[in-house]
This record gives C-alpha cells, structure tokens and sequence, in this order.
C-alpha cells in the first residue's frame, strides 16, 4: 500500500494543467480559439498528423521546438503524448482594462503582478496560481514567448 501511495503522489507533482498532450488533442487546441505559447515535438520521422501540427502552428505562429523522444516523455504527464506536446497557458488572456474592472467590482486597489524573461512553462504556471491565491487581480506577460526552453 505505501508504494501505491507514493506512486500516486509523484503523478500528483507531475500533474499540470498548463499542457496538452497527444496528436489528436493538440491538433484540437490548435483549431479552437485557445492561446498556445509552444509546441515540442519529438525530433525524427515527421508523419501523419504532425506535418498538419506543424503547419497550423506556423500559420498561428507558434513556436515548434523539436525535442529528443526522451526529453520529451521526461516532459509528458502521460505515457501515450504521441510525440507532441502543447503548453498552454493555465488561464485565459484578457484586456488590462478588464484586470481593471475586476479590482473596481471588488472595491479593491488594482494588484497587477508584471512578468517577463520567465524561461520555464512549469514555472510561470506555479506563479500564476500562486497569485491567484495571493489575490492578484491580473497578470501581465508577454502574449507570445513568455517562456523559452
């Protein structure tokens, strides 16, 4: 049972809301509406699906990063990422004027938080729902390549 439990704890610390994994689902995020800030795709035979990942992503110009299949599993929250993997950002964007509007609703002072040169996804994430929790009423960040690898 304690291997379970710790087993289930390190699926628990990988787990991230911020990426989507697998052809048919990122291929998804791309034709919706939804921001992406990057794709990683395992370097090597291309195929199928991933030429119309690839394609989209350069038509919506989004940064394509071609990553070793091993560093792209050491990335992956699942076993079945088909070689590709999309970051997105944990929340939405929205105007500075709607950040604004949300602090005049609450009748509190505007707490924006102002972000740049985050390197790391998984890091600029961990900020943002840590200031959610610290009641920050917005964040600013760079729309396109907020984070590098």
């Amino acid at each position: 049972m304690g291997k379970d439990r710790s087993e289930k704890n390190k699926i628990e610390e990988k787990s991230f809301e911020d990426q989507v994994e697998g052809r048919n689902a990122v291929l998804e995020l791309l034709e919706s509406d939804r921001d992406v800030n990057k794709i990683y795709i395992s370097d090597g035979e291309k195929h199928g699906s991933i030429n119309k990942i690839i394609a989209l992503a350069k038509q919506k110009k989004i940064i394509v990063n071609e990553i070793s299949k091993a560093k792209l599993n050491q990335m992956a929250q699942t076993e079945n990422n088909q070689g590709v993997i999309a970051i997105v950002p944990p929340f939405n964007y929205c105007d500075v004027d709607d950040i604004l509007k949300t602090a005049k609703d609450r009748n509190e002072k505007p707490f924006i938080l102002i972000l740049d040169g985050i390197e790391d996804p998984h890091n600029l994430g961990s900020i943002i729902r840590t200031a959610e929790t610290a009641g920050v009423h917005g964040i600013i960040i760079p729309k396109r390549r907020a984070c590098r690898s």
